[in-house]
């Protein structure tokens, strides 16, 4: 970030493109060697499409290949098509299998194919692995390139490995012990092996390490990753045999990437939130055409009160109050049952949180109910074409707000419970799909009270 912060008080304020654009050739590409690749991406999409291609071409392969490491795997993806082959491959020279990987995902199979044939054996190997993984499994996001080093090695051959294969890895921070059959037996920590002196064995040094099966679930081995602070975790096949390590950078972009869905799964939105405006409506339509048949029953509902309706338009005047505050309020308690359920809480837990969100849905509903009963009140008093009984309806408002909080908030905090103990995912049966639940119990709730009250004491 200096070099960002000297780049902006060189041109007296000027905004970051700007003052790159203003410079020479030769002081642009100056300015860029030795950039951090996390400056050098908050430059690059602050540009228009225009002026990327133009820094692009600025660059190192080195660079571009830390760029599209840095870049969401589609944008990164996006960039290789407008590239030549010959380009590509000077690219992917630099490039981690795993952040291939990536970017290959994100093209189609011919794609895939043709690009793959631009790598030396090995690299392929290692890519076509990954691929095989699913995007739920720990496998897909590690990385083959780390340094191994067998039991039975002396500590200055180990270090001899080191220095040899240092720069083709992503961490140094340990050595990974194995025996001669690859078998994962635990990790050297570099400060270790650079005080050894030899003559001294490795399995003298090594130590017991956590570690992840391939083909673990990858929000699980996430979170142990970041409860764990683990910078680089093993990761072994179901013989135990060492394949790759999962450093904590790609867990929290993991991690990152998990929140995000759910999100999208919460407001029944397309995984891919790029896609081209067609294709985004043609995934978001089934969603809204299912929202909008289950809406249908608050429909019917509300015709079978078609006579109080007629009677008393003030109903329908005041529905959108209750049905804002309701609906509101489950979508909070929804968001913390999510998380509850994200974060692998305990039973007694989610229990507990479901009791509490309860007596928050009571307690919330009482005060809001007195303060509905005030604002109805003022409603009618101040529009004169009103002639209703303000205490009356004051009163069917804040009952209604009362019980519908109640209802809402429960079941905003159960709901997702039952769908995750019957195995489907609580992110994805949730967000509208709820809140169309709730907006057919509070109508339920509202209309029925107002029937109940205006025929008793109206009628």
């Amino acid at each position: 970030m200096i070099k960002l912060a000297r780049l902006f008080l060189y041109e007296g304020g000027k905004n970051m493109k700007e003052a790159f654009f203003n410079r020479s050739i030769e002081e642009q590409k100056d300015y860029l060697v030795g950039l951090h690749a996390s400056d050098l991406v908050e430059l690059y999409e602050s540009l228009e499409t225009v002026e990327k291609e133009a820094l692009f071409q600025l660059l190192t392969d080195e660079q571009k290949a830390d760029l599209l490491a840095y870049l969401e795997p589609l944008d990164a993806a996006n960039v290789i098509e407008e590239l030549n082959l010959q380009e590509t491959k000077d690219i992917f020279y630099h490039m981690e299998p795993d952040d291939i990987t990536d970017i290959l995902n994100e093209l189609e199979e011919n794609q895939q194919e043709e690009l793959l044939e631009l790598l030396d054996d090995e690299t392929k190997e290692d890519i076509e692995q990954l691929i095989d993984y699913l995007d739920d499994q720990a496998g897909s996001i590690m990385t083959p390139d780390l340094i191994s080093v067998t039991a039975e090695m002396d500590v200055k051959d180990a270090m001899k490995k080191l220095v040899l294969l240092a720069p083709e890895v992503e961490s140094i921070n340990q050595l990974f012990v194995v025996d001669k059959h690859d078998t994962f037996l635990g990790v050297l920590p570099l400060k270790k092996l650079i005080k050894a002196k030899s003559p001294m064995k490795v399995e003298a040094l090594y130590e017991t390490s956590l570690f992840v099966y391939d083909t673990d679930d990858l929000e699980e081995v996430t979170d142990l990753i970041q409860e764990e602070g683990i910078y680089e975790m093993p990761v072994l096949n179901d013989q135990n045999v060492l394949l790759g390590m999962i450093t904590f950078d790609d867990a929290i972009d993991a991690y990152e990437e998990e929140i995000i869905e759910d999100f999208q799964k919460l407001t029944m939105l397309s995984e891919d939130s790029q896609t081209k405006p067609l294709m985004s409506a043609i995934t978001r339509l089934p969603w809204l055409a299912l929202l909008m048949v289950l809406s249908l029953p608050i429909a019917r509902l509300s015709l079978s009160f078609e006579a109080t309706i007629s009677a008393y338009t003030i109903i329908i005047i005041l529905q959108p109050l209750i049905l804002s505050m309701v609906g509101n309020a489950g979508t909070q308690t929804l968001t913390v049952s999510l998380i509850m359920l994200s974060d692998k809480e305990e039973k007694h837990v989610i229990k507990n949180n479901i009791i509490e969100e309860f007596l928050s849905g009571l307690t919330t509903g009482l005060v809001l109910s007195v303060i509905a009963f005030v604002v109805t009140n003022l409603f009618i008093a101040f529009n004169p074409s009103l002639s209703e009984d303000p205490i009356i309806f004051g009163l069917i408002v804040s009952l209604s707000v009362f019980l519908s909080l109640a209802f809402g908030t429960f079941a905003s905090s159960i709901i997702p419970v039952l769908v995750n103990k019957i195995g489907l995912d609580p992110a994805s049966a949730s967000g509208p799909l709820i809140t169309t639940v709730i907006d057919i119990a509070t109508i339920g709730i509202y209309y029925g009270i107002a029937s109940f009250v205006i025929g008793g004491l109206l009628g």
